[in-house]
């Protein structure tokens, strides 16, 4: 009896050293999956970590790239505000000129009607699309509504350092009455300059020196839509020479 008693003792610890034995497997094979487990993310954390890496100098030199070609934008914008430029551009504009075997018309006649000519706006949009160096607007009222319609050109010819300038009355009395807006910061924000001149009743538009409209349209919904208004293109060097130097003048007036 007593050995039956030993014998069932003894399978029983047998079984429960071959249970702990396999439980220690288990173990040991899910330790050892871990193991891999950890190896493989370790292995990832490296490549994110090299990615990281990656993306940081890339940033960095993203930015040394951005700073540069702001350096150039400035630098451009320098170069093209200056009168020694705008004088070279005067003088290949002249020798392209002298050099043409057929000339192009030298005036062209530009109207706006209330029945829907609007040749004029036309005609300037298509000058401001196409300005290199220098916009300059005359006009003694600009109303914001049109202003907007012309602004898209503007803004793409200020991203390429071009210098527009816009000559106003900038009278409070021509803005209380609506006659007008003020527009000198939205002229500001695309980096121009505003000369308010007073007496100023001239309407001239003028791109790069070598083409003007000279009109008697204004800046605004009546001048170009609903009002009966005259003017001419014109890119007769001689020309454009009193223009500029008409433009100079009412800028020091303007100054004053």
């Amino acid at each position: 009896m007593i050995w039956l008693i030993f014998l069932a003792l003894a399978i029983f610890s047998v079984s429960i050293i071959q249970l702990q034995e396999g439980r220690s497997q288990k173990l040991q094979e899910d330790c050892r999956q871990l193991q891999k487990n950890l190896l493989l993310w370790q292995d990832k954390l490296r490549k994110k970590e090299g990615n990281i890496d990656q993306l940081q100098r890339s940033f960095a030199q993203l930015l040394k790239w951005k700073e540069r070609a702001k350096e150039l934008e400035e630098e451009v914008k320098r170069v093209k505000h200056t009168q020694d430029y705008a004088n070279a551009q005067r003088l290949q504009l002249l020798e392209d000129f002298i050099a043409r075997p057929q000339k192009d018309p030298d005036i062209l006649f530009l109207d706006t009607t209330p029945q829907g000519r609007h040749t004029f706006e036309d005609r300037l949009c298509c000058m401001l699309e196409d300005a290199k160096f220098e916009i300059v607007i005359v006009s003694p009222w600009i109303k914001r509504q049109t202003w907007n319609r012309v602004k898209g050109p503007l803004r793409k010819f200020s991203r390429r350092g071009g210098k527009l300038s816009v000559f106003m009355r900038g009278s409070e009395s021509d803005y209380s009455s609506g006659r007008s807006d003020n527009l000198q910061e939205e002229i500001s924000d695309l980096g121009g300059e505003t000369i308010l001149v007073d007496l100023l009743h001239a309407k001239i538009y003028m791109v790069d020196r070598k083409e003007a409209i000279i009109t008697s349209a204004n800046l605004t919904k009546g001048g170009t839509e609903s009002n009966y208004e005259g003017g001419i293109w014109v890119n007769d060097p001689i020309v454009l020479r009193d223009i500029c130097k008409f433009i100079d003048d009412i800028r020091r007036i303007g100054a004053r």
